[in-house]
């Protein structure tokens, strides 16, 4: 196929977000919107560009030949879930915004619905699509890097939007936003082998507050801390066993420190040699860096015939990891993971 034929189920906010992408995504063909109300598919499909819209998706199914769907809207099991199962066993490519469901088996069914089926699915944490992550990934990857061998992050968000019942420690927040530094720490480290956890929730306010200590399979220790909070803060650091740091800030701007210059006298040194690039991609009219840049990847990777990241697998994995992080706040006890 020279084109990706793809219809988006769901006109909300965060669809909209990344219906706007498909006009800059030559790889694309958009062919149809689908929600429950008209108003939303119909004005999306003109504002960009599909070519028909519905309320229907079963008729949109029938009527049209597609090669992938995007599910987007309220993370839902109804939503994510069970409409991702379906397309997927119905032959079609899938991506789904995170998480892509309300509970880790609920993610292992999508996995093995992707599996049973032989089509890719693919997860919005569009964390490591960002072009700050990105590099700040080429450089931990060369040789005078060293061995990575310590991580952190802080992330604080506001509330989250998720309403369920919450039987794991802060689930609703962990889905919502925890899940996207989790997706980005495994990017850049790998599996997490076993990890332990404080957390607390303040009743008045509901404010969560979360202190992770990590080790990951490739011999490396870490820290998360995360939290809601007034504003929306991220940072990234990473450590290499030559002496060479990155910072990543907002998702947007990367600080490389290469390695101190000893001054020769009493153990101290000059100021480490330092780098700095801001690499906002608002230009492109969309809002955060790399929702652009994860629309361009599923295409690109379908095209090619390979599996997008961040994929199912990687959902599922992510969701065990938020799982674990929860067990180890509520009983005290160290996670580990196979």
């Amino acid at each position: 196929m020279s084109k990706i034929r793809v219809a988006f189920i769901g006109c909300g906010g965060m669809s909209s977000q990344l219906q706007q992408c498909i006009p800059m995504i030559p790889e694309f063909e958009f062919v149809a919107t689908c929600d429950l109300v008209e108003e939303k598919a119909k004005a999306n499909a003109r504002k960009f560009g599909a070519l028909r819209h519905y309320t229907d998706y079963d008729e949109m199914f029938k009527n049209e030949e597609l090669n992938a769907v995007a599910v987007v809207g309220r993370p839902e099991d109804k939503l994510h879930r069970d409409i991702g199962i379906q397309c997927l066993k119905r032959g079609y490519h899938i991506y789904t915004e995170k998480p892509p469901a309300t509970t880790v088996e609920g993610a292992k069914m999508l996995v093995d619905a992707s599996i049973e089926s032989g089509k890719t699915g693919m997860v919005g944490t569009m964390w490591r699509h960002a072009p700050a992550h990105r590099m700040a990934k080429e450089l931990m990857e060369a040789e005078s890097f060293g061995t990575v061998c310590q991580y952190h992050t802080r992330y604080l968000a506001p509330s989250p939007r998720i309403h369920e019942p919450e039987t794991p420690f802060a689930w609703r927040y962990m889905l919502d936003q925890t899940i996207h530094p989790t997706d980005c720490m495994r990017f850049f480290m790998g599996p997490v082998s076993e990890l332990f956890a404080f957390g607390t929730i303040d009743e008045d306010s509901g404010t969560v507050s979360i202190s992770v200590n990590l080790r990951y399979e490739n011999g490396a220790i870490g820290t998360m801390t995360l939290g809601i909070g007034p504003v929306l803060e991220a940072m990234v650091f990473i450590k290499g066993s030559n002496h060479q740091a990155i910072q990543v800030f907002e998702t947007r701007k990367l600080r490389f420190y290469r390695m101190p210059t000893w001054s020769g006298t009493g153990g101290g040194y000059a100021d480490t040699p330092t780098e700095e690039w801001d690499l906002n991609t608002a230009f492109h009219g969309i809002g955060r860096p790399g929702y652009l840049e994860e629309m361009r990847h599923w295409a690109q990777s379908l095209l090619a015939g390979k599996q997008p990241e961040a994929s199912l697998e990687d959902a599922y994995q992510n969701m065990r990891v938020l799982k674990g992080i929860s067990d180890s706040v509520k009983t005290g006890r160290i996670s580990t993971f196979d």
